[in-house]
């Protein structure tokens, strides 16, 4: 289902979306009004502490990649060998905040939805992150998930929002 015809409901938000709103696609002026609508109440929207982490990781990624040119694996080697580069960057942590404080994302625990997420990961044939995801929605009632990754069309609990 299109993205832009959700206009109500809960929904969770996959880090996909979040990517695209924050980066220059042909998906990000899709994701940014829809972000439009949660920030404004029309949607509500979820996340939990793993989309944010991953969130937060792909930024700190591409930016390495554009001042260095490193690819993803040797953009984490060298992460490691120089923490002061990660001090150096803005604009993961500036996203990251705009996440948090400006769109009135509401953020779900996860501590209680492990072994379900491990269930659900056996069942679909999902790795563990998007297994959580899908655990927290089932735990919470949410059946809508945004989001651009197709694994989650095999989970028959959730309707899939693709920008």
């Amino acid at each position: 289902m299109e993205l832009e015809r959700l206009v109500k409901g809960s929904v969770f938000v996959d880090t996909s979306i979040l990517i695209y709103a924050f980066t220059n696609t042909h998906y990000t002026k899709t994701c940014e009004d829809f972000l439009g609508r949660v920030k404004y109440g029309e949607v509500e929207g979820y996340i939990n502490s793993i989309v944010l982490d991953e969130f937060f990781h792909k930024l700190v990624i591409f930016e390495v990649y554009s001042k260095k040119k490193l690819t993803s694996q040797k953009a984490v080697k060298f992460l490691k060998s120089n923490p002061a580069f990660i001090k150096s960057l803005n604009r993961p942590f500036k996203a990251s905040e705009e996440v948090l404080k400006d769109y009135g994302l509401k953020i779900l625990d996860t501590s209680d939805v492990l072994e379900k997420a491990l269930d659900i990961s056996r069942k679909y044939g999902l790795l563990f992150s998007d297994a959580l995801h899908s655990a927290c929605c089932k735990v919470n009632n949410i059946t809508d998930i945004a989001t651009n990754d197709r694994d989650f069309e095999r989970v028959d609990f959730l309707n899939v929002w693709k920008p």
